[in-house]
C-alpha cells in the first residue's frame, strides 16, 4: 500500500504518485464500508437480543412456574454472557480487519505529504556531502515537485545506513597499531 521510497532508484513520477493516492483513497473507502457493515451487524444483533428479551424472556420470567429447565430458561439466564461474547468477538475481529490496516493507511498517506521546511533544512548539508542524496533531490526538483515526507525518511534511513557502515571502519582504524 502506498509508495516505497528508495533514494538509490529514480523517484516516483506523477503517474505513480497519482496511482498510489487513488489506491489509498480506495482503501479508505473499503475500510469505511467495513465499518458501516460492522455497525449494521452490531445493531441487528442488539435488536435481535432485545426482541428475545422483551417477547420471550420477560413473559417467561413473569410466570414462576415456567422457569424450570428447558432451552428458553437457559437462554434467558445466559443473555449477559451472550452480550459479552458477541461484542468481545466482534470488537476483536473489527480491530484486526479495520483498525490495524487503517494505521498502515495513515502512515502511507503521511508519507505522501510534502516535507516541511525544517526537515529539508536538516538534510541540506547531507545533500552536499553525499552524491546519491543530491542526485535524488535534483531528480525530484526536475519533476517540478517538492520532496515528500516518505522521501525525507528514506534519505534519513540511507544516511543512518552509511553512518553505520562507516563506524566499524573507523573503529578498526583507531584500534589498529600504528
Amino acid at each position: 500500500m502506498g509508495l516505497d521510497f528508495d533514494i538509490t532508484m529514480a523517484p516516483p513520477d506523477a503517474e505513480r504518485i497519482a496511482a498510489a493516492r487513488n489506491e489509498l483513497a480506495a482503501e479508505r473507502l473499503r475500510l469505511r464500508a467495513i465499518d458501516k457493515r460492522y455497525i449494521a451487524i452490531a445493531i441487528a444483533v442488539i435488536a435481535a437480543i432485545q426482541c428475545f428479551i422483551f417477547f420471550v424472556a420477560i413473559p417467561i420470567i413473569k410466570e414462576p412456574g415456567n422457569t424450570e429447565g428447558g432451552i428458553i430458561f437457559i437462554l434467558v439466564y445466559s443473555i449477559p454472557y451472550l452480550f459479552f461474547a458477541v461484542f468481545a468477538v466482534g470488537a476483536t475481529k473489527h480491530h484486526y480487519s479495520v483498525d490495524v490496516p487503517r494505521k498502515a493507511l495513515r502512515a502511507a498517506e503521511a508519507a505522501l505529504l510534502e516535507a516541511e521546511q525544517q526537515d529539508l533544512d536538516a538534510l541540506r548539508d547531507a545533500y552536499q556531502a553525499h552524491a546519491p542524496l543530491d542526485a535524488y533531490h535534483s531528480q525530484v526538483l526536475s519533476q517540478g515537485r517538492a520532496l515528500f515526507k516518505g522521501e525525507v525518511e528514506a534519505m534519513r534511513r540511507w544516511l543512518d545506513e552509511q553512518v553505520a557502515l562507516a563506524q566499524p571502519h573507523e573503529q578498526e582504524a583507531s584500534n589498529s597499531p600504528a
